[in-house]
């Protein structure tokens, strides 16, 4: 593989090319890693908004019709709806894993089957989130590329 990186100081916009012989897994993996890293979002906390890279995010969960997003050690209040929020991120590294959550892959450490098809996913931070039966295959899909 080979990387080229130019540094062209008049461009109004980062673009980036892939060229491959063939999108494989690989180039999933890293165009979606590539988007969620160039996404931000605002949240809100103690009154102030806040702009939240999407890669800084660990997931994000409705409650009570609000939605939160849960970072490394705040909780931030945004402006969306669970299910905007499922179309928006719907080819970066989130998916949704339970009717009240979308989760970002890339903050899993580890994950193992349970019971009654449910997946137990444990993050960097070492919380456990539980993917349900009804998003496991979906999310298996997206684990693997």
């Amino acid at each position: 593989m080979k990387l080229q990186i130019d540094e062209v100081s008049n461009l109004e916009e980062t673009e980036i090319f892939i060229k491959c012989k063939k999108i494989d897994d690989k180039i999933h993996k890293i165009s979606n890693y590539i988007r969620t890293s160039y996404i931000t979002i605002n949240g809100k906390l103690d009154g102030e908004t806040y702009v939240l890279n999407l890669d800084d995010i660990f997931y994000f969960e409705a409650v009570e019709n609000r939605v939160f997003a849960y970072v490394e050690k705040n909780v931030y209040e945004v402006n969306y709806k669970l299910q905007e929020l499922t179309k928006i991120l719907a080819r970066t590294s989130f998916i949704q894993v339970a009717r009240t959550i979308i989760l970002n892959i890339n903050k899993i450490e580890k994950v193992s089957t349970l019971v009654n098809g449910r997946i137990s996913a444990v993050l960097i931070n070492n919380e456990r989130m539980i993917i349900t039966r009804v998003y496991a295959r979906a999310f298996k899909q997206k684990l693997n590329g």
